[in-house]
């Protein structure tokens, strides 16, 4: 830390905080938890007539994503977080689920090419929050609306309230501020636009806004996933708990076709490197794993001479080092694994059997 509270931002104070970041030196892991506690800690507290914005800036690969959670909503106050990730593969679940829980927005920036861009874009937007504390009221009775707490309102980025009414009557209410004066809009409902797929975006809002409970403990496991099946069994959506299953029921694989295995490698993301995430010495193959194309095919048929030139729908096989594999029929199947587990309980029971037989003494 450099400053024990906020500053001026004048030319005096710019000029110290840039010759204290240019003396920084930055060595060992990601600790995210520690900085935001001490980013989100407020003297001012609520009596301040300033908006508390807080710039978060990291790649996001940390383990301890709930402490993170529990930091921010638990110290969050009057301030709002906007994280910004960097790098080809930031963590963006964890970025995302933060700045909704501190009231502020994700920027990725994927590139060097991106920074002055995206961070400009993101100033300009901090200077500009036109509607700040917002909250929507329905006159009409129940209202199920998403997000719970909504953000605040900045220039050129809407804020989108899919809400779920018991009538098609009354006003739906929305306040804020507009810098100290109370500001006020009032829509009739029975005025709104017919649409379609609105009910599957309140859906999929209302998942997301689960999942957040859960993560702030404020709901169950249990009470999450009932919530979570239920949304998505009805409304036909993909979540953990749901999948949209399609099945081809024509052969995979012609009669006689052979199979052999091998390990595939993995890219690593755009710009990361081998030695730097695993440490140690590459062997001479660690290429694959950098990013570097594989020198093997990744994919192709044991029997590739018999193999058209265009692609059929026969699947593929996966291919090693070996030329040659074992002759399986057309489903697939664990079956050797199979063998030697019943061999093996086999084996066991005979010497169950063995030691469970009565022995015979004699006496001379």
């Amino acid at each position: 830390m450099l400053f024990t509270d906020s500053v001026a931002a004048d030319a005096e104070n710019i000029a110290r905080a840039k010759a204290f970041v240019s003396a920084l030196q930055a060595s060992g892991g990601t600790e995210m938890v520690p900085p935001m506690k001490a980013a989100l800690s407020d003297r001012r507290g609520q009596d301040s007539q300033y908006l508390r914005q807080v710039v978060f800036l990291t790649d996001g690969e940390i383990g301890n994503e709930q402490e993170l959670f529990d930091t921010i909503a638990a110290m969050r106050g009057r301030s709002r977080v906007f994280m910004v990730g960097i790098g080809s593969a930031p963590n963006s679940f964890l970025m995302t689920r933060a700045a909704e829980i501190g009231r502020g927005t994700f920027t990725h920036i994927g590139s060097v090419e991106q920074v002055q861009e995206r961070m400009r874009e993101l100033i300009e937007k901090l200077e500009s929050p036109v509607v700040t504390g917002l909250t929507a009221t329905y006159s009409g009775g129940a209202m199920d609306a998403t997000p719970g707490v909504l953000p605040d309102l900045y220039r050129g980025e809407p804020v989108v309230i899919a809400t779920k009414l018991g009538a098609r009557d009354g006003t739906l209410e929305i306040k804020g501020m507009i810098g100290a004066r109370p500001w006020t809009v009032t829509l009739p409902v029975a005025k709104a636009a017919e649409g379609s797929g609105l009910s599957k975006l309140w859906a999929r809002r209302k998942i997301t806004d689960a999942e957040m409970a859960k993560r702030l403990r404020q709901a169950s496991g249990e009470e999450t996933d009932k919530r979570i099946l239920a949304l998505a069994l009805e409304h036909h959506l993909v979540s953990r708990l749901t999948s949209l299953v399609a099945v081809d029921t024509t052969p995979s694989r012609p009669q006689g076709a052979r199979l052999s295995r091998a390990e595939l490698p993995l890219n690593l993301p755009a710009g990361w490197d081998f030695d730097k995430v695993f440490g140690g010495e590459r062997k001479p193959d660690d290429h694959k794993a950098n990013g570097q194309p594989s020198p093997q095919p990744l994919e192709r048929r044991a029997d590739a001479g018999n193999v058209p030139a265009k692609p059929t729908p026969a699947a593929f096989a996966v291919a090693g080092n070996q030329t040659a594999g074992v002759a399986l029929p057309k489903t697939a199947t664990d079956a050797e694994l199979e063998l030697m587990a019943g061999l093996l309980l086999l084996v066991l029971s005979l010497l169950l059997v063995l030691s469970r037989r009565p022995r015979h003494h004699t006496a001379h």
